[in-house]
């Protein structure tokens, strides 16, 4: 095995504390991620030009920025729009928009500075008229609006001053607001009454909206307007000082990894959101191709119906558990780019919860699994694994863990799907009972969305657990820290006791440019600013 595969299982401390009423421009919680791999810019300072190319493997649903949670939407909106609050290098929430927010003693005001003298691509000054329309209007329909719930009123007393005023505590509302998924994108207020998918594409990034071309791309060019955040010396995740170079940026749809891979080969490409690690490994000897390695990009997990059929039993769910080999599943569905990590929050990060007694619930124990399945009372009944054939890492996941079931008795049906059918499927309350996904945004962002996707009206294992219910509760409402980390404790714990899901691991990425792109540097999107052609 590489050294990308050492275990996690580090101990890690933190030190707990209480908010008070005090100004928070560096963010509310320290939750850096330990991500060697990703660097900020070397503050160097590039030339101008050319039209840079990057592929991506789908077309974007729709641009309407604040209504989806599209990965190939936010690689391009994130180069036009920005929000108040961000995520710097290592995950942690940090002002874009704004200058910093000061909160009353009591969690229920959040008092929001805004930067000056910003400018709109169409050349008009950014307000808290346009800041509160934009967020009503994520309040009626942005990705994540549920998060803005405790929000009672959005009021601009005067032009450079933002405030929310809610109902309830809310100590997460700073990450959920900085949260990249479905981005609180801030837009002219003109804009914000228009139905969904058809504002004007008109933010404050350093790229502005040129055309889109159903099934073949979307060019960007640079906004020569754009107001630079001065509190920062270079690029820091998607906050940070943004310089555009280029002239112009096209992203291209390429569904097909051997057409992305060759692009790069010819210089038709010169930036890949995704390299295959086998055609990684083939090239890395190409000077013509730089690769990046990220580590951890997502979780790895199998996700069980607690409400349907065999895996309603919580004894055959145990079975499960302990029939899987999650090191062979890991290493055949990442083709080797992978590390074993059982907790669900990222080692070193302010809400890791640890990993004390996950030990047991991580070893493949075929003879336990098969007295877990005599006190189910398994009959041989058929158990129905959903996999999709979209992502090579959840077929190959959905492969394996059916194998490795058979092997102890379980009569395991993979039935593989596309991924809109895959997820119309898992959906529905019955039929199904294993389905392999990689969660990716969401641990990176922190705790809220990971246990969030355990609850609710819509959980992912379709019947609500009480003490999951209880563990986001106390995270929606606890002031002190270390409380809130308790209930992510709590969280893992239920997870494991009840299999609810099971953790495989970690997954890396690798993004890869060609040689001439220069002071390029990896993240959750290939970030066009701040790099340029030699």
């Amino acid at each position: 095995m590489t050294s990308i595969l050492a275990k996690a299982w580090g101990n890690n401390t933190m030190t707990g504390h209480s908010i008070s009423r005090r100004t928070l421009a560096s963010g509310l919680l320290a939750t850096s991620l330990p991500l060697p791999a990703i660097a900020q810019g070397t503050g160097a300072q590039g030339k101008r030009g050319g039209d840079v190319i990057v592929a991506q493997q789908a077309q974007p649903p729709t641009l309407d920025a604040q209504t989806t949670t599209a990965q190939a939407s936010r690689n391009i909106s994130l180069h036009i729009y920005e929000s108040l609050y961000t995520r710097d290098e290592g995950a942690n929430p940090k002002p874009d928009l704004a200058e910093g927010v000061d909160m009353s003693a009591d969690g229920l005001t959040y008092r929001f500075a805004l930067r000056g003298g910003v400018k709109f691509h169409n050349g008009k000054t950014m307000t808290s008229a346009d800041v509160k329309a934009s967020m009503e209007r994520y309040a009626r329909l942005g990705g994540s609006g549920d998060v803005l719930k405790p929000v009672a009123a959005y009021e601009a007393p005067d032009a450079k001053t933002f405030v929310m005023k809610l109902s309830a505590v809310f100590p997460g509302l700073i990450d959920a607001i900085s949260s990249p998924r479905a981005p609180f994108v801030i837009m002219p207020e003109e804009e914000c009454g228009k139905p969904l998918g058809q504002p004007a594409l008109i933010g404050t990034g350093p790229f502005g909206f040129v055309e889109y071309k159903p099934d073949s791309h979307v060019k960007l060019a640079r906004f020569d307007g754009y107001v630079a955040n001065t509190a920062y010396s270079k690029r820091d995740g998607f906050a940070g000082r943004k310089t555009a170079y280029f002239d112009t940026a096209t992203f291209r749809f390429m569904p097909e990894g051997g057409a992305r891979t060759a692009g790069l080969q010819t210089g038709e490409i010169h930036v890949l959101e995704a390299l295959d690690v086998a055609a990684a490994k083939r090239l890395k000897d190409d000077a013509n191709i730089k690769a990046y390695t990220m580590m951890p990009w997502a979780f790895m997990t199998l996700m069980m119906n607690t409400d349907w059929g065999l895996t309603a039993n919580v004894d055959f769910r145990r079975a499960v558990q302990a029939a899987l080999d999650l090191e062979e599943i890991m290493a055949i569905a990442t083709d080797g780019l992978y590390r074993m990590d059982p907790a669900w929050q990222y080692p070193g990060t302010g809400y890791f919860p640890g990993v004390d007694g996950l030990d047991a619930y991580a070893k493949q124990d075929p003879a336990r699994a098969k007295q877990l399945l005599q006190a189910a009372g398994y009959k041989g009944e058929e158990m129905n694994i959903v996999a999709d054939n979209s992502f090579k890492p959840h077929l190959d996941a959905g492969t394996i863990a059916s194998q490795q079931l058979r092997a102890v008795g379980i009569n395991a049906k993979l039935s593989v799907m596309d991924w809109p059918t895959v997820m119309a499927a898992r959906s529905k309350p019955a039929g199904w009972n294993l389905w392999p996904l990689m969660m990716g945004i969401e641990p990176y962002e922190g705790p809220y969305n990971v246990v969030g996707f355990f609850g609710g009206r819509q959980t992912v294992q379709i019947k609500q657990d009480p003490v999951i219910e209880r563990s986001i509760a106390d995270l929606a409402s606890k002031l002190k820290l270390e409380d809130r980390v308790a209930a992510v404790k709590t969280f893992q714990a239920r997870l494991y006791d009840q299999a609810i899901a099971v953790k495989v691991g970690d997954v890396g990425i690798i993004q890869a440019t060609r040689s001439n792109v220069v002071n390029y540097a990896p993240y959750r999107i290939p970030r066009m600013w701040d790099c340029w052609f030699a």
